[in-house]
């Protein structure tokens, strides 16, 4: 008889001792969630300073040049200096229409792989700049679909 209550102290013990270790680890997960919740995130470091800015182009649909019977859907962002709207506006018509001249020329080969969508992104950034006179630092390519 002594054996089983002495056996049913030590159980009533340990399941007191595993009931306050699990108490004590709830409430540190608790405090450590709502740290997480109050933590404000570091602001976002720019790799542009001052007055570059985000101009998005419309949306490009061109067939591309061989096979004659794909086409491709381009979107894309051009970051510029400082420049009026008007002259935002024209400067990305004409980068578009550079974007239409260089995809009706390109075959869908060209742009296979990440060498091909890289290639891609270098050549349009460099016509750009060209078209630009070096007032557009970047060009970015948002989605490109090719059906």
């Amino acid at each position: 008889m002594r054996l089983i209550a002495a056996i049913l102290a030590l159980t009533l013990v340990a399941i007191g001792a595993g009931a306050l270790a699990g108490l004590h680890l709830f409430a540190a997960a608790e405090r450590v969630a709502d740290a997480k919740k109050s933590a404000t995130p570091p602001p976002l470091a720019s790799s542009y300073a001052g007055s570059a800015r985000l101009r998005k182009l419309s949306p490009i649909v061109t067939n591309l040049g061989a096979p004659a019977n794909n086409w491709a859907r381009v979107e894309a962002s051009m970051v510029t200096e400082s420049m009026s709207d008007e002259d935002a506006g024209i400067l990305a018509a004409h980068i578009s229409e550079d974007i239409v001249t260089y995809l009706r020329s390109a075959s869908v080969t060209q742009f296979e792989g990440s060498r091909g969508l890289q290639h891609l992104r270098d050549d349009l950034a460099e016509r750009a700049n060209v078209r630009s006179s070096g007032k557009v630092r970047e060009l970015i390519i948002e989605t490109l679909v090719i059906q």
